[in-house]
């Protein structure tokens, strides 16, 4: 049996019974609600979002739910997340009740062809959470029971290979078929420690704007990555880095107002202070730093510049242009605090798994590519932010910005746990503690803007 993922659910009568008494109960809520001036004549935004992947299943047309926030239509991208998340959570309640889950043991890594006992429990892990097919429950309970054959059962075959595979990229992981230490620890993860996560997650749904935008931007903080929507399609992703620990990038929504080329880079006191000045005036100054007072006029390197410079009434900025440390682009999202998209120069960080290491800023890997696909309809002559253009725009120290004619939404969230375009549920690590431990004060510091 399938769910409007398409997901095995694999989790026998139990959860059956807890999606369909889910299912009646939204659907008899849906019957007492009266057609709204909103789903009467639904606008543009919610008409787009309509389309759905081949195969999927809706709610019926009149359906509503319901958070603490409200009632919203489950053909949102709001309202559709919201509620598979929600089936997820049934699912993962019953496996939580379900004893026969049990942890992979140790022992040598797992690899295809290979023969071992614990393929068998393998297989049955990668049924109970989805990933390996089952007919019916019979498959689920002839792995559990000591049969005469044990030799196909502990097979690692080619349909373990691939439901191995699923798994490693529903959970981030290097998807190789390989069941290395890494891979064995996500598969061990209790699932009542998932539910939790669903949970949490759920819990930031309900905080979420109920209208994303009908074209917006998500950077999933955990993911390290940026989404562009459109209607319910991706139209374009990429790799990000947040913002370390002890400088967390923080939650919010906001809109993309405005693209500068060849930004100048007003450094924060404590990066100035405790990074930068330590490195002598005459470094600082090859690199294209300088003091400048509060009305913008450029003052030397003295001991008492310096000490205004701990007082703030003088700030230390770098030219834009080649070597700065926000690249050669920048793009605006105004917010309280001061948390901003850009370019870097450190472009290695991006073949990491984990990419935790900013002061709390968004950089991106492919700004160029990001800058042509925002202004592609920028202007009266759409088009003309081509690439040569662009690179025109950035070369030199030149600093320019473009306000967008159309600003778009931004989304910058938490999630450790998703359900992708695919219908997969995603999980990834919880970077910052949140999940168990109540969400952590957002606001950031001075530090937060790098």
């Amino acid at each position: 049996m399938g769910n409007r993922l398409g997901i095995q659910l694999n989790l026998g009568a139990a959860v059956v019974l807890s999606l369909s008494l889910e299912s009646a109960a939204l659907e008899a809520a849906a019957q007492g609600e009266t057609q709204t001036a909103e789903t009467a004549n639904p606008a543009p935004e919610q008409v787009t979002a309509n389309r759905t992947s081949p195969g999927s299943s809706q709610p019926p047309s009149d359906s509503v739910f319901t958070t603490v926030s409200g009632s919203y239509s489950p053909f949102t991208p709001y309202g559709r997340q919201y509620a598979l998340m929600r089936e997820e959570l049934s699912r993962y309640r019953a496996l939580s009740e379900d004893e026969h889950w049990q942890p992979l043991p140790a022992g040598q890594t797992l690899a295809p062809g290979v023969r071992d006992p614990r393929v068998r429990v393998l297989r049955s892990l990668l049924m109970q959470y989805g990933d390996l097919p089952t007919t019916d429950d019979m498959a689920r309970a002839e792995l559990q029971e000591k049969a005469s054959d044990d030799s196909a059962a502990e097979h690692y075959d080619n349909e373990v290979r691939i439901a191995v595979e699923r798994f490693q990229r529903r959970h981030g992981l290097h998807a190789d078929g390989i069941v290395d230490s890494a891979t064995r620890t996500h598969l061990n993860t209790p699932p009542a420690k998932r539910l939790s996560t669903l949970q949490a997650n759920l819990d930031r749904w309900q905080k979420m704007p109920k209208d994303l935008g009908p074209r917006h931007i998500v950077v999933n903080i955990p993911e390290y990555t940026l989404r562009l929507i459109e209607g319910d399609h991706e139209q374009y992703r990429m790799r990000v880095v947040v913002g370390k620990s002890k400088h967390p990038t923080p939650q919010l929504s906001t809109r993309m107002t405005r693209v500068v080329f060849n930004p100048t880079w007003t450094v924060p006191i404590n990066i100035a202070v405790r990074e930068l000045l330590p490195k002598g005036s005459a470094n600082l100054t090859a690199g294209g730093y300088r003091l400048v007072n509060n009305r913008g006029k450029s003052v030397p390197f003295s001991g008492r510049n310096l000490r205004a410079l701990r007082l703030g009434s003088v700030a230390l900025q770098q030219r834009g242009g080649e070597g700065n440390a926000l690249g050669r682009f920048k793009f605006v999202i105004p917010n309280q605090q001061a948390i901003f998209l850009h370019d870097t120069q450190k472009k290695n960080l991006f073949s990491r798994n984990k990419r935790a290491f900013s002061h709390g800023c968004i950089r991106l890997e492919k700004p160029q590519e990001f800058a042509q696909i925002v202004l592609a309809d920028q202007g009266k002559r759409p088009g003309k932010w081509n690439a040569e253009r662009l690179s025109r725009y950035t070369s030199g120290t030149r600093t320019r910005a473009v306000e967008l004619d159309r600003p778009i939404p931004v989304h910058i969230v938490y999630w450790t746990a998703w359900v992708d375009e695919e219908g997969l549920l995603n999980f990834r690590p919880d970077i910052y503690g949140r999940d168990n431990t109540g969400e952590a004060d957002d606001s950031a510091t001075d530090d937060s803007v790098q």
